[in-house]
């Protein structure tokens, strides 16, 4: 768990929030090919895939039988029948699909060895994109993808990432790796963007305080419980969808919510951490970390949904940490 003094992680979050930063960060990739690829994604997924134009990208996520979460990911229409799905967990992604792919023209493969990932994140990161590619980058759309150059090395590079700030992802074959990461670097010195050393800030504290959570955090949960209703797509049929409908008709029973400790505490609270309201167990915490734009110990957790509202107050684990109920976005 991060901490107030820690100086380097604060100076790296800052330079995210006001500049930019860049570090190596790789997603698991699987490429999802065949005559039915996108009628099988569009029964696996429950955001609506068929018809996603070539060079864009989908949000979604993957459910049990239970209608629950196992998986969340990015879905690319790469063109001519191929899809790349960007996720943390391809070899689970593969088994998942070997079970189900009966009566689907389909091939997947997990690509994670053979592809690297880097990200540029941040209000200046399209001005170290334009310096680093042979054409620019700026006016691309969240979740669209395209083929660019890195000097005579062929890349892929979409608009996203995982900060809550503008912010792109460059794919590049793993041969090529050092040679796309030396030349980011010598991009990046231009605008004074350092590259980012802290696993820590970019894969928790920056995503959490603008409310981006992990698969961890909403595994077993169903979308609605997760606030990601958003994404599902009952007008169409997908995996897991009757079980879904009916939890979802019942009412959710789950909240997956912001917590905030409301002393300055450097006490490490682990994931699975039982949180209580007057002593009665009400949920758990999915992660803690320190938000250094917010200046808060923040965390996610899943919590009682009649029983634990917003503005509840509760306390953690065997220490008793006092923190209250919030939304889960702090910016």
């Amino acid at each position: 768990m991060l901490f107030k003094e820690d100086e380097v992680a604060r100076a790296e979050a800052k330079a995210v929030r006001e500049n930019a930063g860049w570090y190596r960060w790789t997603h698991d990739l699987v490429e999802v090919t065949g005559p039915d690829a996108e009628r099988f994604l569009d029964w696996m997924l429950v955001n609506k895939i068929a018809g996603t134009p070539e060079g864009r990208g989908k949000y979604t996520t993957m459910l049990d039988e239970n209608g629950q979460i196992i998986d969340d990911l990015v879905a690319f229409n790469r063109g001519g029948g191929t899809w790349w799905l960007s996720t943390l967990y391809g070899p689970h992604a593969v088994r998942w699909f070997d079970g189900h792919k009966e009566g689907y023209d389909v091939s997947y493969e997990d690509h994670t060895q053979t592809w690297d990932m880097y990200a540029v994140q941040g209000p200046n990161s399209a001005k170290v994109m334009a310096e680093l590619l042979d054409e620019p980058v700026d006016e691309l759309k969240r979740f669209q993808i395209v083929e660019r150059k890195v000097g005579d090395v062929a890349v892929v590079v979409d608009r996203g990432g995982f900060t809550g700030e503008l912010g792109f992802e460059l794919y590049c074959k793993r041969d090529d790796s050092a040679a796309v990461a030396e030349a980011i670097a010598a991009a990046a010195a231009k605008f004074d963007v350092p590259r980012l050393t802290t696993l820590e800030v970019y894969v928790r504290s920056l995503p959490m305080e603008k409310g981006l959570a992990l698969r961890q955090d909403y595994k077993g949960l169903t979308p609605y419980e997760a606030n990601l209703g958003w994404s599902v797509h009952m007008d169409k049929d997908f995996f897991g969808k009757d079980a879904l409908e009916a939890a979802h008709a019942a009412g959710e029973r789950r909240a997956f919510v912001g917590i905030e400790i409301e002393r300055e505490s450097y006490e490490d609270i682990a994931q699975k951490e039982i949180l209580y309201k007057r002593g009665v167990p009400r949920g758990y915490v999915t992660q803690m970390i320190y938000g250094y734009t917010v200046d808060k110990n923040i965390g996610f957790a899943v919590v009682d949904a009649k029983r634990c509202p917003v503005g509840t107050r509760v306390t953690i684990g065997p220490n008793d940490s006092p923190a209250v109920i919030v939304e889960p976005r702090w910016l």
